[in-house]
């Protein structure tokens, strides 16, 4: 005769479920019948006879969501994706690195650091977690308050903090607006609150930076980096140069599933100020960049370079010519430039 079933198996799958079943906003959006999910998977995770055959039964039951912010993690810290995206990255470090040499870049961390561009500030913001602090970032901005166009990258930044992205937003604008919305499951009793919820950005500090901005995004940007590019892409002196980002901005919040594991639910679906989901469909960018550094010199960085050339058209300096299949030029003009 088998073995009888473990209990604390099924007490783990029932927790799971349950708690998704709860908080998990994106079912419908996803097309994903959950109960079905459950009657599908139980069974599985009865039979179950280690903690690693139950993982196994959960991740499977999981993956259909196709969402990023949903893993597990064991007893040591390791995570157990339940979904990997294919990312198409717009950024290669050596090819970044060898160009910064020319930038008198200054280095903060691995993932902060600043310089300057042909001419314009440029700041580097590889994650919004720690070091990367809101007071990092405004001391970086007051020491670029006089350049005259910045770049701001991002398209290699998987998220952090959207509280600090979205703050670090609130200096480029000189008006109160809409970032972003975001729908949450509430309770069917409760009545006075109406979804989706708009998440508004106010002026911070006691000056803005109004002058050209040029914003690089790409496929290696998620969560609080999508909320900022959704944000920073109204703003009428930004302009988002690059790909489309990750589509994967869901805020998740971890809960205890037994034996030293742990899991994450996202809870919201965003959307941005155009009311368009951004998870699975990322945020877009004004000019869409293709990535073809086999045809650009190894020393350069094609995305700095256009975002330079681009900024060169803001102040009046250059004309931005249409680019070809193999690169994209940069013309001199006499006489004053087009502007946005």
């Amino acid at each position: 005769m088998p073995p009888a079933p473990s209990r604390p198996f099924l007490d783990q799958f029932d927790t799971l479920w349950t708690r998704f079943d709860e908080v998990y906003p994106s079912f419908a959006y996803k097309h994903v019948d959950w109960r079905a999910q459950r009657a599908t998977y139980r069974p599985r995770a009865q039979r179950a006879r280690s903690q690693d055959e139950l993982i196994a039964v959960l991740v499977d039951m999981l993956m259909p969501l196709r969402d990023l912010h949903v893993w597990l993690v064991d007893p040591r810290g390791q995570v157990v994706p339940t979904f990997r995206p294919a990312v198409l990255a717009n950024f290669e470090r050596a090819r970044w690195e060898s160009a910064m040499r020319d930038a008198s870049y200054l280095a903060h961390s691995r993932d902060f650091g600043e310089g300057t561009v042909g001419g314009y500030a440029y700041l580097y913001i590889g994650s919004w977690k720690d070091p990367v602090s809101q007071d990092a970032l405004e001391l970086a901005l007051a020491r670029m308050r006089d350049a005259q166009g910045l770049i701001i990258d991002v398209r290699n930044n998987a998220g952090g903090t959207d509280q600090t992205a979205l703050t670090f937003a609130g200096r480029f604008t000189t008006r109160a607006f809409t970032a972003s919305y975001v729908e949450i499951r509430t309770d069917a009793l409760v009545k006075d609150i109406e979804m989706p919820l708009a998440r508004t950005i106010t002026p911070r500090g006691d000056w803005q930076f109004t002058r050209p901005v040029v914003v690089l995004s790409g496929r290696g940007g998620f969560s609080a980096t999508e909320s900022f590019v959704a944000a920073m892409r109204t703003l009428p002196q930004v302009t988002v140069v690059g790909d489309t980002t990750g589509g994967a901005s869901g805020n998740p919040t971890t809960f205890p599933l037994g034996n030293g594991w742990t899991f994450s639910v996202p809870r919201w679906l965003e959307f941005g100020p155009d009311r368009q989901p951004i998870e699975g469909r990322g945020v877009a960018p004004h000019l869409v960049m293709a990535w073809d550094p086999a045809n650009y010199d190894g020393a350069r960085d094609p995305l700095i370079d256009a975002a330079v050339g681009l900024l060169g058209e803001r102040n009046g300096l250059y004309r931005m010519a249409p680019a070809t299949s193999r690169e994209t030029r940069l013309e001199r003009t006499t006489g004053s430039a087009s502007r946005r």
